[in-house]
Protein backbone atom coordinates (compact mmCIF):
# COMPACT_ATOMS: atom_id res chain seq x y z
CA UNK A 1 0.00 0.00 0.00
CA UNK A 2 1.37 3.48 -0.94
CA UNK A 3 1.71 6.42 1.45
CA UNK A 4 -1.09 8.38 -0.29
CA UNK A 5 -3.55 5.50 -0.01
CA UNK A 6 -2.75 5.14 3.69
CA UNK A 7 -3.46 8.82 4.32
CA UNK A 8 -6.80 8.66 2.47
CA UNK A 9 -7.90 5.58 4.40
CA UNK A 10 -7.06 7.21 7.69
CA UNK A 11 -8.99 10.39 6.79
CA UNK A 12 -12.03 8.42 5.67
CA UNK A 13 -12.07 6.47 8.89
CA UNK A 14 -12.08 9.74 10.87
CA UNK A 15 -15.05 11.28 8.93
CA UNK A 16 -17.12 8.13 9.31
CA UNK A 17 -16.65 8.10 13.07
CA UNK A 18 -17.47 11.84 13.31
CA UNK A 19 -20.70 11.37 11.30
CA UNK A 20 -21.65 8.44 13.52
CA UNK A 21 -21.10 10.56 16.63
CA UNK A 22 -23.28 13.40 15.31
CA UNK A 23 -26.09 10.97 14.32
CA UNK A 24 -26.08 9.36 17.72
CA UNK A 25 -26.15 12.75 19.48
CA UNK A 26 -29.12 14.00 17.40
CA UNK A 27 -30.99 10.76 17.99
CA UNK A 28 -30.38 11.01 21.68
CA UNK A 29 -31.73 14.55 21.99
CA UNK A 30 -34.83 13.55 20.03
CA UNK A 31 -35.27 10.60 22.33
CA UNK A 32 -34.88 12.72 25.43
CA UNK A 33 -37.08 15.54 24.07
CA UNK A 34 -39.97 13.21 23.17
CA UNK A 35 -42.35 12.70 26.12
CA UNK A 36 -42.98 9.15 27.31
CA UNK A 37 -46.08 8.07 29.03
CA UNK A 38 -44.53 5.75 31.51
CA UNK A 39 -41.19 5.89 33.26
CA UNK A 40 -39.97 8.79 31.13
CA UNK A 41 -37.09 9.69 33.51
CA UNK A 42 -35.75 6.14 33.42
CA UNK A 43 -35.71 6.11 29.61
CA UNK A 44 -33.84 9.41 29.60
CA UNK A 45 -31.12 8.02 31.91
CA UNK A 46 -30.55 4.95 29.74
CA UNK A 47 -30.51 7.05 26.60
CA UNK A 48 -27.89 9.42 27.97
CA UNK A 49 -25.74 6.46 29.14
CA UNK A 50 -25.89 4.94 25.69
CA UNK A 51 -24.88 8.26 24.12
CA UNK A 52 -21.88 8.53 26.46
CA UNK A 53 -20.69 4.98 25.76
CA UNK A 54 -21.01 5.26 21.99
CA UNK A 55 -19.41 8.71 22.00
CA UNK A 56 -16.42 7.52 24.00
CA UNK A 57 -15.97 4.52 21.69
CA UNK A 58 -16.10 6.75 18.64
CA UNK A 59 -13.54 9.19 20.11
CA UNK A 60 -11.09 6.44 21.04
CA UNK A 61 -11.46 4.85 17.63
CA UNK A 62 -10.70 8.20 16.00
CA UNK A 63 -7.53 8.59 18.13
CA UNK A 64 -6.34 5.11 17.14
CA UNK A 65 -7.05 5.91 13.52
CA UNK A 66 -4.90 9.02 13.86
CA UNK A 67 -1.81 6.97 14.73
CA UNK A 68 1.05 8.02 12.44
CA UNK A 69 1.00 5.88 9.36
CA UNK A 70 4.79 5.59 9.31
CA UNK A 71 4.80 4.06 12.80
CA UNK A 72 2.11 1.54 11.79
CA UNK A 73 4.14 0.66 8.73
CA UNK A 74 7.23 0.10 10.87
CA UNK A 75 5.31 -2.14 13.22
CA UNK A 76 3.96 -4.16 10.31
CA UNK A 77 7.48 -4.54 8.87
CA UNK A 78 9.05 -5.71 12.19
CA UNK A 79 9.54 -9.50 12.32
CA UNK A 80 7.22 -11.49 14.52
CA UNK A 81 8.76 -13.31 17.52
CA UNK A 82 9.85 -16.85 16.77
CA UNK A 83 7.34 -19.18 18.37
CA UNK A 84 10.12 -21.66 19.08
CA UNK A 85 12.30 -19.18 21.04
CA UNK A 86 12.15 -19.31 24.85
CA UNK A 87 9.83 -16.76 26.39
CA UNK A 88 12.20 -15.85 29.27
CA UNK A 89 15.44 -14.93 27.59
CA UNK A 90 17.70 -12.33 29.20
CA UNK A 91 19.17 -9.90 26.68
CA UNK A 92 21.98 -7.75 28.03
CA UNK A 93 22.68 -5.84 24.84
CA UNK A 94 23.79 -6.34 21.27
CA UNK A 95 24.87 -9.83 20.41
CA UNK A 96 28.60 -10.28 21.00
CA UNK A 97 30.77 -11.29 18.07
CA UNK A 98 31.17 -15.01 17.72
CA UNK A 99 34.38 -16.08 19.44
CA UNK A 100 36.97 -17.77 17.33
CA UNK A 101 37.61 -21.41 18.30
CA UNK A 102 40.61 -21.64 20.65
CA UNK A 103 43.38 -24.15 20.75
CA UNK A 104 42.59 -27.59 22.20
CA UNK A 105 42.97 -27.60 25.98
CA UNK A 106 44.67 -30.33 27.98
CA UNK A 107 42.59 -32.70 30.10
CA UNK A 108 43.66 -30.80 33.24
CA UNK A 109 42.91 -27.16 32.52
CA UNK A 110 45.13 -24.64 34.28
CA UNK A 111 43.52 -22.06 36.53
CA UNK A 112 44.59 -18.41 36.76
CA UNK A 113 47.43 -17.82 39.19
CA UNK A 114 46.16 -17.95 42.77
CA UNK A 115 46.97 -14.48 44.10
CA UNK A 116 46.18 -15.52 47.69
CA UNK A 117 49.40 -17.55 48.01
CA UNK A 118 52.97 -16.28 47.69
CA UNK A 119 54.58 -17.13 44.38
CA UNK A 120 58.30 -17.51 43.80
CA UNK A 121 59.83 -17.32 40.34
CA UNK A 122 57.67 -18.91 37.68
CA UNK A 123 55.93 -21.13 40.22
CA UNK A 124 55.02 -24.76 39.57
CA UNK A 125 52.79 -25.74 36.65
CA UNK A 126 50.95 -28.25 38.83
CA UNK A 127 49.88 -25.39 41.13
CA UNK A 128 47.35 -24.31 38.52
CA UNK A 129 45.75 -27.69 37.96
CA UNK A 130 42.36 -28.53 39.54
CA UNK A 131 42.33 -30.32 42.89
CA UNK A 132 41.17 -33.91 42.51
CA UNK A 133 39.98 -36.41 45.13
CA UNK A 134 41.61 -39.73 46.00
CA UNK A 135 39.69 -42.93 45.33
CA UNK A 136 39.33 -43.80 49.03
CA UNK A 137 38.16 -41.74 51.98
CA UNK A 138 41.12 -39.88 53.48
CA UNK A 139 41.82 -36.93 55.77
CA UNK A 140 41.09 -33.41 54.55
CA UNK A 141 43.38 -31.82 51.99
CA UNK A 142 43.86 -28.79 54.26
CA UNK A 143 44.12 -28.55 58.05
CA UNK A 144 44.84 -25.47 60.17
CA UNK A 145 44.84 -24.29 63.79
CA UNK A 146 45.74 -21.34 65.95
CA UNK A 147 46.06 -21.33 69.71
CA UNK A 148 47.75 -19.83 72.77
CA UNK A 149 49.23 -21.89 75.57
CA UNK A 150 50.20 -19.65 78.44
CA UNK A 151 52.65 -17.11 77.03
CA UNK A 152 53.19 -19.16 73.85
CA UNK A 153 51.45 -18.54 70.52
CA UNK A 154 50.87 -21.35 68.02
CA UNK A 155 49.95 -21.45 64.34
CA UNK A 156 49.68 -24.67 62.36
CA UNK A 157 48.73 -25.62 58.82
CA UNK A 158 49.05 -28.60 56.49
CA UNK A 159 48.25 -28.53 52.75
CA UNK A 160 48.31 -31.41 50.27
CA UNK A 161 51.04 -30.77 47.72
CA UNK A 162 50.39 -29.79 44.09
CA UNK A 163 52.03 -33.00 42.91
CA UNK A 164 49.59 -35.16 44.90
CA UNK A 165 46.30 -33.34 44.43
CA UNK A 166 46.32 -33.21 40.61
CA UNK A 167 47.51 -36.76 39.98
CA UNK A 168 45.40 -39.46 38.32
CA UNK A 169 44.33 -40.84 40.72
CA UNK A 170 44.95 -38.10 43.27
CA UNK A 171 46.91 -38.96 46.38
CA UNK A 172 45.91 -38.18 49.99
CA UNK A 173 47.65 -35.61 52.18
CA UNK A 174 50.41 -37.73 53.67
CA UNK A 175 51.47 -35.09 56.20
CA UNK A 176 49.85 -34.86 59.62
CA UNK A 177 50.27 -32.68 62.70
CA UNK A 178 48.88 -32.49 66.21
CA UNK A 179 49.18 -29.77 68.83
CA UNK A 180 48.37 -30.11 72.54
CA UNK A 181 49.20 -28.93 76.03
CA UNK A 182 49.54 -30.18 79.56
CA UNK A 183 46.61 -29.71 81.89
CA UNK A 184 48.30 -26.77 83.64
CA UNK A 185 49.20 -25.10 80.28
CA UNK A 186 52.86 -24.86 81.30
CA UNK A 187 53.93 -26.86 78.24
CA UNK A 188 52.89 -26.84 74.59
CA UNK A 189 53.27 -30.13 72.72
CA UNK A 190 53.74 -30.46 68.96
CA UNK A 191 54.12 -33.44 66.61
CA UNK A 192 54.57 -33.33 62.83
CA UNK A 193 54.66 -36.51 60.70
CA UNK A 194 55.38 -37.00 57.01
CA UNK A 195 54.27 -40.28 55.44
CA UNK A 196 56.57 -41.72 52.79
CA UNK A 197 55.23 -41.40 49.27
CA UNK A 198 56.23 -44.98 48.49
CA UNK A 199 53.95 -46.36 51.25
CA UNK A 200 50.35 -47.05 50.21
CA UNK A 201 48.92 -46.27 53.68
CA UNK A 202 51.44 -43.62 54.74
CA UNK A 203 48.69 -41.10 55.52
CA UNK A 204 47.37 -43.52 58.15
CA UNK A 205 50.87 -44.04 59.52
CA UNK A 206 51.46 -40.28 59.76
CA UNK A 207 48.11 -39.62 61.44
CA UNK A 208 48.73 -42.38 63.99
CA UNK A 209 52.27 -41.15 64.68
CA UNK A 210 51.35 -37.50 65.30
CA UNK A 211 48.31 -38.31 67.44
CA UNK A 212 50.06 -40.91 69.59
CA UNK A 213 53.16 -38.74 70.03
CA UNK A 214 51.23 -35.86 71.61
CA UNK A 215 49.35 -38.23 73.94
CA UNK A 216 52.52 -40.06 75.02
CA UNK A 217 54.52 -36.87 75.54
CA UNK A 218 51.79 -35.52 77.83
CA UNK A 219 52.03 -38.74 79.84
CA UNK A 220 55.83 -38.49 80.06
CA UNK A 221 55.73 -34.90 81.29
CA UNK A 222 53.12 -35.64 83.93
CA UNK A 223 55.02 -38.77 85.06
CA UNK A 224 58.65 -37.60 85.02
CA UNK A 225 58.79 -33.91 84.16
CA UNK A 226 60.20 -31.89 81.30
CA UNK A 227 63.85 -32.77 81.94
CA UNK A 228 63.26 -36.53 81.78
CA UNK A 229 61.68 -36.89 78.36
CA UNK A 230 62.76 -40.16 76.73
CA UNK A 231 62.93 -40.10 72.93
CA UNK A 232 63.64 -43.85 72.61
CA UNK A 233 60.65 -44.84 74.69
CA UNK A 234 58.45 -42.32 72.92
CA UNK A 235 59.30 -43.41 69.38
CA UNK A 236 59.24 -47.09 70.37
CA UNK A 237 55.67 -46.82 71.62
CA UNK A 238 54.61 -44.80 68.59
CA UNK A 239 56.08 -47.54 66.39
CA UNK A 240 54.00 -50.14 68.22
CA UNK A 241 50.83 -48.18 67.51
CA UNK A 242 51.64 -47.92 63.80
CA UNK A 243 52.46 -51.63 63.62
CA UNK A 244 49.10 -52.36 65.20
CA UNK A 245 47.39 -50.30 62.47
CA UNK A 246 49.26 -52.28 59.81
CA UNK A 247 48.23 -55.60 61.36
CA UNK A 248 44.60 -54.47 61.48
CA UNK A 249 44.70 -53.77 57.73
CA UNK A 250 46.52 -56.99 56.95
CA UNK A 251 49.51 -55.24 55.37
CA UNK A 252 53.20 -55.03 56.17
CA UNK A 253 54.57 -52.25 58.34
CA UNK A 254 56.37 -50.71 55.33
CA UNK A 255 52.97 -49.75 53.90
CA UNK A 256 52.47 -47.26 56.80
CA UNK A 257 56.02 -45.85 56.84
CA UNK A 258 56.41 -42.31 58.15
CA UNK A 259 58.94 -39.93 59.65
CA UNK A 260 58.21 -37.89 62.77
CA UNK A 261 59.45 -34.79 64.57
CA UNK A 262 58.18 -33.73 68.01
CA UNK A 263 58.66 -30.86 70.42
CA UNK A 264 57.73 -29.77 73.93
CA UNK A 265 58.04 -26.04 74.64
CA UNK A 266 58.12 -24.94 78.27
CA UNK A 267 56.69 -21.73 79.64
CA UNK A 268 59.20 -18.83 79.67
CA UNK A 269 61.38 -18.45 82.76
CA UNK A 270 61.95 -15.27 84.77
CA UNK A 271 64.24 -13.86 82.06
CA UNK A 272 61.61 -14.45 79.36
CA UNK A 273 63.52 -17.29 77.65
CA UNK A 274 61.73 -20.55 76.82
CA UNK A 275 63.38 -23.96 76.54
CA UNK A 276 62.21 -26.49 73.98
CA UNK A 277 62.89 -30.20 73.69
CA UNK A 278 62.96 -31.59 70.15
CA UNK A 279 62.96 -35.27 69.11
CA UNK A 280 63.13 -36.50 65.52
CA UNK A 281 63.42 -39.44 63.18
CA UNK A 282 63.72 -38.76 59.45
CA UNK A 283 63.95 -35.66 57.27
CA UNK A 284 61.34 -33.39 58.88
CA UNK A 285 63.16 -30.54 60.58
CA UNK A 286 63.10 -27.88 63.29
CA UNK A 287 64.06 -24.26 62.63
CA UNK A 288 64.43 -21.23 64.89
CA UNK A 289 63.90 -17.57 64.09
CA UNK A 290 65.51 -14.72 65.99
CA UNK A 291 63.43 -11.57 65.39
CA UNK A 292 66.66 -9.64 64.68
CA UNK A 293 67.87 -12.10 62.00
CA UNK A 294 66.41 -12.19 58.43
CA UNK A 295 66.46 -15.99 58.01
CA UNK A 296 65.17 -19.16 59.64
CA UNK A 297 68.07 -21.19 61.04
CA UNK A 298 68.20 -24.99 60.84
CA UNK A 299 68.22 -26.37 64.42
CA UNK A 300 67.32 -30.09 64.41
CA UNK A 301 66.40 -32.96 62.12
CA UNK A 302 68.05 -34.93 59.38
CA UNK A 303 69.87 -32.38 57.22
CA UNK A 304 70.08 -33.12 53.50
CA UNK A 305 73.28 -32.67 51.52
CA UNK A 306 72.25 -29.80 49.27
CA UNK A 307 75.77 -29.54 47.85
CA UNK A 308 75.35 -32.88 46.08
CA UNK A 309 74.52 -32.88 42.34
CA UNK A 310 71.22 -34.62 43.14
CA UNK A 311 69.50 -34.04 46.48
CA UNK A 312 68.31 -37.42 47.74
CA UNK A 313 64.98 -37.85 49.51
CA UNK A 314 66.05 -41.18 51.00
CA UNK A 315 65.69 -41.15 54.80
CA UNK A 316 67.91 -43.05 57.20
CA UNK A 317 65.21 -43.80 59.75
CA UNK A 318 61.45 -44.24 59.72
CA UNK A 319 58.57 -45.54 61.76
CA UNK A 320 57.58 -48.18 62.59
CA UNK A 321 60.70 -50.07 61.50
CA UNK A 322 63.64 -48.18 63.08
CA UNK A 323 62.45 -46.26 66.18
CA UNK A 324 65.86 -46.85 67.81
CA UNK A 325 67.40 -44.27 65.42
CA UNK A 326 65.43 -41.39 66.93
CA UNK A 327 67.49 -38.47 68.31
CA UNK A 328 66.70 -35.50 70.55
CA UNK A 329 68.09 -32.24 71.88
CA UNK A 330 67.20 -28.91 73.49
CA UNK A 331 67.00 -25.38 72.05
CA UNK A 332 66.37 -22.05 73.76
CA UNK A 333 64.00 -19.40 72.47
CA UNK A 334 64.69 -15.79 73.40
CA UNK A 335 61.72 -13.48 73.97
CA UNK A 336 60.02 -12.96 70.61
CA UNK A 337 61.84 -15.88 68.97
CA UNK A 338 60.02 -18.73 67.22
CA UNK A 339 60.43 -22.47 66.75
CA UNK A 340 59.07 -24.11 63.57
CA UNK A 341 58.56 -27.82 62.94
CA UNK A 342 58.19 -28.44 59.19
CA UNK A 343 58.06 -31.35 56.76
CA UNK A 344 60.51 -31.41 53.87
CA UNK A 345 57.91 -29.82 51.58
CA UNK A 346 58.84 -26.59 53.37
CA UNK A 347 62.22 -27.47 54.84
CA UNK A 348 63.79 -28.17 51.44
CA UNK A 349 62.66 -24.76 50.15
CA UNK A 350 64.01 -23.00 53.26
CA UNK A 351 67.34 -24.79 52.95
CA UNK A 352 67.84 -23.89 49.28
CA UNK A 353 70.53 -21.18 49.21
CA UNK A 354 69.64 -20.23 45.64
CA UNK A 355 66.10 -19.11 46.47
CA UNK A 356 64.53 -16.42 48.60
CA UNK A 357 61.79 -18.55 50.15
CA UNK A 358 63.52 -18.58 53.56
CA UNK A 359 63.77 -14.78 53.66
CA UNK A 360 60.10 -14.41 52.72
CA UNK A 361 58.93 -16.68 55.55
CA UNK A 362 61.31 -15.05 58.04
CA UNK A 363 59.69 -11.71 57.30
CA UNK A 364 56.11 -13.03 57.01
CA UNK A 365 56.24 -15.05 60.24
CA UNK A 366 58.37 -12.75 62.37
CA UNK A 367 55.29 -12.34 64.54
CA UNK A 368 52.09 -14.44 64.66
CA UNK A 369 49.69 -14.01 61.74
CA UNK A 370 46.04 -15.12 61.45
CA UNK A 371 45.57 -18.81 60.72
CA UNK A 372 44.05 -18.02 57.32
CA UNK A 373 47.12 -16.05 56.25
CA UNK A 374 49.38 -18.72 57.71
CA UNK A 375 47.62 -21.42 55.69
CA UNK A 376 47.91 -19.42 52.48
CA UNK A 377 51.64 -19.05 53.09
CA UNK A 378 52.01 -22.80 53.59
CA UNK A 379 50.30 -23.25 50.20
CA UNK A 380 53.04 -21.21 48.48
CA UNK A 381 53.82 -21.66 44.79
CA UNK A 382 57.44 -22.30 43.82
CA UNK A 383 59.23 -24.26 41.08
CA UNK A 384 59.72 -27.97 41.83
CA UNK A 385 57.94 -27.66 45.20
CA UNK A 386 55.29 -30.32 44.68
CA UNK A 387 55.28 -32.24 47.97
CA UNK A 388 52.82 -31.91 50.85
CA UNK A 389 53.80 -29.10 53.19
CA UNK A 390 53.18 -28.75 56.90
CA UNK A 391 54.38 -26.19 59.43
CA UNK A 392 53.73 -25.67 63.13
CA UNK A 393 55.26 -22.49 64.57
CA UNK A 394 55.47 -21.63 68.26
CA UNK A 395 56.37 -18.05 69.21
CA UNK A 396 57.77 -17.21 72.61
CA UNK A 397 55.29 -14.46 73.39
CA UNK A 398 51.85 -13.51 72.13
CA UNK A 399 53.24 -11.12 69.55
CA UNK A 400 51.33 -8.45 67.71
Amino acid sequence: MSGGESRRDGLTDGWVRAALLVTVAVGAFIEVGTPHRHYGWLVDVFALAAVGAVGAAAALGSEAAATPTGRRDRLEREPRPDATAPACRYVAGPTAPTAQPGKPRPFLRERPTDLSVPRFGDGARAQGFPWLLPERTVQNGIAADEATVGALTIRAASVVGPGHRCDQPAGPRQDSYRIGRTRDSRYAIVAVADGLSSAAWSDTGATTASSQAVTLLREQIEAGGFDRLDVKELYGRVAESIAGQAAGRGVGTAHLATVLITAVIAEPDASGAARAWVGWLGDSSAWTLDPRVPRWRFSAGEAKDRAAPVVSNEVAGRLPDTPNLALDGYVTLAPGAALALVTDGIGDAWADPAGNVNEYFANAWRTPVPATRFTADVGFDAPQCLDDRTAVVVWNGRGA
